[in-house]
């Protein structure tokens, strides 16, 4: 299909869909209209029903009675949400301590594999799975912190925690 042909038919659709969108919109401002007018045309036989002598109905249209549709107030002030009483009881409650769950450090995920020491700098390989990484003094891995390395231990920091693990990486006498 060729370009302009393509785009004369998004334009077909279009102007249709636009038409369609206006002839809905202008159909349904008739139907309110209707509805509106219907509306008008009960409460205004309702009220000739009202003034008309004695109780004799002259419209097909049912009365509302506005006595059946009121509901009396709610006492029970223990189910009501904004009672008075259920706050000073509520405030009234001695506190109870919260339990928290005391959280472990978890074991170390990494696996030594070497190190380098470069002008006293030292570079330490670690491998976790099958992902092997070079780490130095201040990198982040995940949750853990690198804080300190030297010849012999590095000082991983667990950050949720704030916790300092050592693990050894050189020889130990």
């Amino acid at each position: 299909m060729k370009p302009v042909q393509r785009q004369r038919l998004i334009w077909a659709g279009l102007m249709i869909t636009l038409a369609t969108t206006l002839w809905t919109a202008l159909h349904d401002e008739e139907a309110d209209t209707v509805q509106v007018a219907a509306a008008q045309h009960r409460v205004v036989a309702a009220q000739t029903t009202r003034t008309q002598a004695g109780s004799v109905k002259h419209s097909d249209t049912p009365m509302l009675d506005m006595r059946q549709l009121q509901r009396t107030p709610w006492q029970d002030s223990e189910h009501n949400l904004f009672s008075h009483a259920q706050i000073v009881a509520q405030a009234e409650l001695p506190e109870q301590p919260i339990v928290q769950q005391a959280m472990e450090i978890p074991p170390v995920p990494f696996t030594y594999a070497g190190k380098l020491e470069d002008h006293g700098q030292y570079t330490v390989f670690l491998s976790m799975g099958d992902k092997n990484m070079s780490v130095k003094t201040g990198d982040t891995v995940g949750d853990w912190k690198v804080k300190e390395i030297d010849a012999n231990r590095m000082i991983l920091s667990y950050q949720p925690l704030r916790a300092d693990v050592p693990l050894l990486i050189g020889e130990h006498h």
